[in-house]
């Protein structure tokens, strides 16, 4: 079936390493970029970078813009702010997001009634902001969307996002939380908490951190704002990792406190012929 929507106008709110990105992938295929931030310098970034139709930190101005898609790209609590805003001021035209969590934020697309499909791109890195975004960030990556039954809009992210290289899955926003809690969520706070444990313990160790150490604590250093929204928003499955965690935590603690090497190797053999696989 073909799918007569077409995004020739997007407006992007939030222009950080995740709302930069996506614009100056969507500026390469020809789509006319219209962006949101309440940061001056970074509009004066996104000035200088002249991939862009208009740009403001003024709300009212934004959504009048002639958009056929707003992209919010920015922490989970002020994506439900933003949302909120979207609701008051009665706005019809296709919404969509790129936050971590989708649970929340798919609730609040609900209450406002939005024309609203939820998004999440699997790719980032540590660094953050508009000077670090790049065009080919999301070339060959997965995109998730978790869908509020509009199925044109639906149909039409899927070939927006492909149009940027990127492999689109779909699922509901229950299993995007849990999923990613475990593979997303729960590694940044263990990176977060060896950095702080060692911090705390013995900074001075730090001086003789080698290639495992920097690669294992590599995201510590993102974005405090962005992680603690996500760990506050998606804590319930969280907590249940952690709490997986802290068991088999205990777990590999006592083969090692009763010298029980064979079992040891055993599960080292296991989980690194697993991760081999990745």
């Amino acid at each position: 079936m073909q799918n007569n929507m077409q995004f020739k106008n997007i407006g992007i709110a939030g222009l950080g390493l995740i709302g930069g990105s996506f614009a100056k992938a969507f500026a390469c295929k020809g789509i006319k970029i219209y962006g949101f931030d309440l940061n001056k310098s970074v509009l004066l970034q996104a000035v200088e970078s002249r991939i862009f139709e208009g740009v403001t930190d003024e709300f009212e101005k934004f959504i009048k813009f002639p958009l056929d898609l707003i992209y919010i790209c920015v922490p989970v609590q002020a994506a439900v702010n933003f949302i909120n805003m979207l609701g008051k001021a009665s706005y019809k035209k296709a919404v969509t997001d790129g936050c971590s969590t989708k649970t929340t934020i798919l609730e609040a697309a609900k209450n406002n009634s939005l024309y609203f499909c939820g998004g999440h791109p699997i790719k980032g890195r540590e660094t953050s902001g508009f000077i670090n975004s790049e065009a080919d960030l999301y070339n060959g990556a997965k995109h998730i969307l978790t869908s509020m039954g509009n199925i044109e809009l639906d149909n039409a992210l899927v070939e927006l996002h492909k149009s940027i290289n990127m492999h689109v899955c779909r699922m509901t926003s229950d299993e995007h939380d849990i999923i990613f809690a475990n593979v997303s969520h729960l590694p940044h706070l263990i990176s977060f908490c060896l950095m702080d444990t060692v911090l705390n313990k013995n900074k001075e160790a730090l001086s003789f951190a080698g290639g495992g150490f920097r690669d294992f604590t590599r995201i510590a250093a993102s974005d405090a704002e962005m992680w603690s929204d996500i760990f506050m928003d998606n804590k319930k499955a969280l907590l249940e990792c952690v709490e997986n965690l802290e068991k088999n935590i205990i777990m590999w603690k006592n083969m090692i406190k009763d010298d029980n090497q064979k079992m040891l190797r055993a599960k080292i053999e296991e989980v690194s012929g697993e991760r081999r696989k990745l």
